[in-house]
């Protein structure tokens, strides 16, 4: 089994930091796969250029899915 990479845009965050997963790229990537996004879901983030593990986190007060970087450029709070 191949692992999941979807697309982000590692410039997308939110006001706490956390990458947005509302990006159409994001979503095509997700709808292919046939997958809807839950908290704490791992998949590897790619922009084309740069990847980065990334953590499913629970929408904020925008109401938006988020992701959080656990290894890779910009990882936060380890």
């Amino acid at each position: 089994m191949s692992e999941l990479s979807i697309f982000v845009d590692f410039n997308n965050r939110d006001f706490d930091g956390f990458l947005r997963l509302n990006l159409t790229g994001t979503l095509e990537d997700l709808g292919r796969e046939h997958l809807v996004l839950e908290e704490g879901m791992p998949f590897t983030g790619s922009d084309g250029d740069l990847t980065a593990k990334i953590i499913v986190v629970a929408p904020g007060i925008e109401g938006i899915w988020r992701g959080r970087i656990v290894d890779g450029p910009w990882e936060e709070g380890a």
